[in-house]
């Protein structure tokens, strides 16, 4: 299981940095991101409707993969309406430092429109008091779980210039995957005491402490490797180390509360289609709480 999980992980790594390559070819329209985005949301989103389907709220499938689909196009809007205006501020010199902030304000408006929609979806199909409010609650929670969590991971890509978007989601995947796979090996091996047995009871204190070393290790080497091959250095080694502190918390915080709606739903993975891991949404949960950590430490430290 271990070796089947740490192949799968080194794997989706290869993939996502393959993507993220190829995909300079076509900067700033980066349609290679933009379908792994669209068919890891969607897929995630299939995942979480089918988990929530078996409590009391049972979320629209075809509102959330609206509002996920919504969302995920919406991130490329500024890029993109940037681009045709022939501004392009962040590959000419004159990148605005909240730009970061100021792209956000377009998936957030998406989310809104998606609520009203949801409202007005579930007006027309109303027949009887009674399900109504669950169905919009579960739709509303599924779309800003993946949709508005997932756009601080997508907005990654284009933080000051097609290189340090490449190093900013590296460094996220890698510390958030290394703290995921640090926890599982240190918790098989040495796991004794429970972290949070009412939540996941698989989780162990030494494995918590050995996923925090591991993500550290990581965001440390990913900081080496761009000062060695691309000349390129985003975070001084103090602040990548920082970088691998909270971006490790956030990435086990984020598998816990996944494990919880799991726990809640009487099921142990959300789907089977990866190897080790169990769903796609298995594999997105530590990054979905990491990511707006991550984006925040990098606007914030990246030189």
């Amino acid at each position: 299981m271990l070796a089947t999980r740490v192949l799968s992980g080194l794997s989706l790594v290869a993939v996502v940095l393959g993507t993220l390559l190829l995909d300079e070819w076509f900067a700033p329209w980066f349609p290679l991101w933009f379908l792994f985005c669209i068919l890891a949301m969607g897929a995630a989103g299939i995942e979480l409707v089918g988990l929530l389907g078996r409590t009391s709220v049972r979320p629209s499938l075809n509102t959330v993969m609206g509002g996920v689909l919504a969302l995920t196009v919406s991130n490329w809007m500024p890029h993109l309406s940037e681009h045709l205006s022939g501004t392009e501020q962040g590959r000419l010199g004159s990148y605005e430092p909240n730009l970061p902030i100021g792209v956000l304000a377009w998936p957030l408006l998406s989310f809104v429109g998606v609520l009203m929609v949801t409202f007005i979806v579930q007006s027309v199909q109303f027949v009887k008091p009674g399900r109504t409010m669950a169905t919009i609650a579960g739709t509303v929670f599924a779309v800003a779980y993946l949709g508005l969590l997932g756009s601080f991971i997508i907005q990654l890509r284009w933080l000051d210039g097609p290189a340090h978007g490449i190093v900013a989601l590296v460094s996220l995947i890698a510390t958030a995957k290394g703290a995921d796979t640090g926890a599982y090996t240190v918790g098989r091996l040495a796991g004794r005491h429970k972290l949070w047995p009412t939540v996941s009871p698989n989780k162990t204190v030494e494995g918590a402490i050995g996923g925090m070393v591991a993500a550290v290790l990581a965001s440390l080497i990913v900081a080496w490797a761009t000062r060695q091959l691309l000349e390129v250095p985003p975070l001084s080694y103090s602040a990548a180390a920082g970088f691998g502190v909270l971006v490790g918390v956030a990435a086990q915080l984020g598998d816990l509360m996944e494990s919880m709606i799991k726990r809640d739903c009487e099921r142990k993975d959300a789907s089977s289609v990866v190897p080790g891991f169990g769903g796609v949404l298995d594999v997105l949960d530590s990054l979905l709480f990491a990511g707006p950590v991550a984006y925040g430490c990098w606007v914030c430290w990246a030189s």
